[in-house]
């Protein structure tokens, strides 16, 4: 198994579902189970709320499922459409895509931005971590 560190708000977007790709500059040929981690920064102030998104800790497991060539088509489900991305199609550029996402219990990671294997605790499921759909509502819309 390995883990990913992906900011806030992305890798709770991740955790819920909405966010399925992952834009990255590299190929990744690894296919199977993947903690996510949020990565320390930025923290994220859930609107209306005083708390923040986890930071510094795994959040969820999701399968990494392909990995091909990043299309204009893939800027929705990467959570990207709308904030000025543009893509040159067939270069360089690749959407890791992921699936099954499940919330687990928050575990302080110290990630790095290359996947690496994962020598943590076996993580515990946690559903509904991210309980408010509200939140995610707001997270999307001012994203785009």
């Amino acid at each position: 198994m390995y883990a990913l560190s992906v900011r806030q708000p992305y890798a709770s977007l991740i955790a819920v579902g909405e966010k399925t790709i992952e834009w990255r500059s590299r190929v990744w040929h690894y296919r199977g189970p993947v903690v996510i981690c949020a990565s320390k920064s930025p923290k994220v102030n859930i609107p209306g709320s005083t708390h923040y998104l986890p930071i510094g800790a795994a959040v969820c497991l999701v399968d990494m499922v392909d990995c091909r060539y990043f299309t204009e088509k893939d800027l929705k489900p990467a959570c990207c459409e709308g904030q000025g991305h543009y893509v040159i199609e067939g270069k360089s550029d690749y959407a890791w895509v992921l699936a099954n996402p499940c919330e687990i219990e928050p575990i302080p990671v110290k990630g790095i931005v290359a996947p690496w294997p994962w020598k943590g605790p076996e993580p515990t499921l946690r559903p509904g971590g991210h309980e408010s759909i509200n939140f995610i509502g707001k997270v999307i819309k001012r994203l785009r």
